[in-house]
């Protein structure tokens, strides 16, 4: 007979019947329950998995959407900086954008007993939504937010208004906005609702503002700029979802002919080091990925001490809002008459 077998009869999930076979944190309730299955079933634990199991008790897992991206590499080094000095083994997991491979990892990660998980989350699904509640082991979320789970994450409406709010005051008001999909509630429809109150505060009709949704990545910078372009629009200001899309954006207008920030002002949102390095330099709205990485594996570290000296007791639901900084660079001017 298996755990998984033990924790259906028990109603329980497999993490719970792991966790009373090696003494971790459990409710009481729970405890006499898959007590009272094994020795009904007569179930004998399997003294070598046991042993492999108590192994991974100072492990924790993280769990990232991509990792082509510079913002993740900030988060994960965040993380790892703290939980390494804490002594634990980090155990990762790359989910290539793969909704439901994410969950496969949360999923596994709880059966192989980690002491906790970090998720750096982009979409829910209804998946994600039944682990956040039956969860067994403490879990926090950084850069999206859900009421069920902690979490921290960043102002993106905010930074999204700085940089709309930036542009305009630069004399740029025929503007196009490259964003990405809105299941991604904080970086898809945050950041344009950030955008939208900015131009809707200076007057300027949204009907005006030209938008796109494409991918994460330059390569989908460079070919949403291109198609605005091919449509026959022109913007003066260019704001993107990410520093990648602003990067990308960028070759395009350069490659079709036009000069920036003269002709065209081009702004992102994410602060990585790229945008220092190309020309003109990005101006960009600074989020601070590695510091919320810090944050999550302190507030994790808090969640497992108090889960293990108080029998598995949660700790009430936190959510945490990070702030943001505007860098002003080369890639926005104010726009001559």
């Amino acid at each position: 007979m298996k755990i998984s077998e033990i924790a259906k009869l028990a109603g329980v999930s497999s993490a719970a019947v792991s966790r009373y076979l090696n003494g971790g944190s459990i409710s009481e309730e729970k405890k006499q329950i898959i007590k009272r299955v094994i020795e009904e079933t007569g179930y004998v634990p399997n003294p070598t998995a046991r042993s492999l199991r108590r192994q991974q008790s100072d492990s924790i897992g993280i769990i990232v959407p991509r990792i082509n991206s510079e913002s993740v590499s900030r988060l994960v080094e965040g993380v790892s900086s703290v939980l390494n000095q804490a002594g634990y083994m980090v155990v990762f997991g790359n989910a290539e954008n793969n909704e439901k491979r994410e969950t496969e990892y949360l999923r596994l990660m709880q059966e192989a007993n980690l002491s906790g998980i970090i998720l750096m989350g982009t979409v829910f699904t209804s998946e994600h939504i039944r682990f956040f509640r039956e969860c067994e082991i403490p879990i926090v979320v950084c850069g999206q937010y859900h009421p069920y789970v902690s979490c921290i994450y960043h102002d993106d409406k905010g930074a999204g208004k700085e940089l709309a709010r930036h542009m305009i005051k630069n004399g740029r008001k025929r503007l196009a906005y490259i964003g990405v999909t809105e299941t991604d509630l904080c970086v898809g429809v945050n950041r344009r609702l950030g955008v939208e109150e900015s131009l809707t505060e200076a007057g300027i009709p949204l009907s005006d503002l030209v938008k796109i949704q494409v991918g994460f990545t330059v390569d989908d910078g460079y070919s949403g700029m291109s198609e605005i372009l091919e449509s026959g629009y022109i913007p003066d200001g260019v704001i993107c979802a990410t520093d990648s899309l602003a990067v990308g954006a960028i070759k395009a207008l350069r490659e079709a002919g036009l000069s920036v920030p003269g002709e065209v002002s081009v702004g992102g949102i994410g602060g990585g080091t790229s945008g220092r390095y190309i020309t003109p330099t990005l101006t960009t709205v600074r989020l601070f990925h590695r510091e919320s990485g810090e944050m999550a594996a302190r507030q994790l570290l808090g969640m497992i001490k108090n889960n293990r000296e108080k029998s598995g007791e949660k700790m009430p639901v936190t959510h945490t809002v990070l702030g943001f900084e505007l860098i002003e660079r080369e890639s926005i001017k104010r726009k001559e008459c």
